[in-house]
């Protein structure tokens, strides 16, 4: 079965679950720690190896969230262990996520500047997006130095790029177009 299916299944189980006890907030923030602890590398060593036996990586799953974690997403977790399913827990918590934001209007938005912006500038950003697109941003902000200033802005499949960088490299390619 296709990985991507996999992990879709498990996480529309899970949302179906989590919205049956109206838990959705709870199991999102739950998911976005299990996505963080999946970017940990002696994370994803622990989950995609084969030599740890499943015992072990049960043992490791219950210390790290029986009590840290709503009772839904333990079972989830505890699920996909059962079933050698550990390592899609990334691509099932990505897909909640998405669902969850989904199923409460919430539009992902990726920032990116040279610097990180003030609280001002960031609600700013945050107010003309919900008022244009009508919808609630959740807004990710992401330091590149190299884009040297200006911004980046991914919401959805929009894509704005007001940075120094490529402007600067537009001005390039038509002097040298000119020539």
């Amino acid at each position: 079965m296709n990985e991507s299916k996999i992990a879709v299944r498990y996480a529309k189980a899970l949302f179906l679950s989590a919205q049956e006890q109206n838990l959705i907030d709870e199991v999102r923030k739950d998911m976005i720690l299990v996505l963080e602890l999946c970017g940990m590398d002696d994370f994803r060593d622990v989950i995609d190896s084969p030599v740890i036996p499943n015992s072990k990586k049960r043992q490791v799953m219950t210390a790290l969230f029986k009590t840290n974690v709503n009772e839904v997403t333990y079972s989830l977790i505890t699920l996909a262990v059962n079933n050698n399913r550990e390592a899609f827990l990334p691509g099932i918590a990505r897909s909640f996520i998405a669902r969850a934001n989904r199923h409460e209007g919430i539009t992902p938005v990726t920032l990116t500047t040279a610097v990180k912006i003030n609280s001002n500038n960031r609600q700013s950003f945050i107010d003309i997006i919900e008022k244009d697109l009508d919808t609630r941003a959740d807004l990710d902000e992401v330091i590149n130095e190299d884009i040297s200033g200006g911004y980046i802005l991914k919401v959805g499949d929009l894509y704005v790029d007001a940075s120094l960088k490529t402007r600067l490299r537009k001005i390039r390619n038509e002097l040298i177009n000119k020539q």
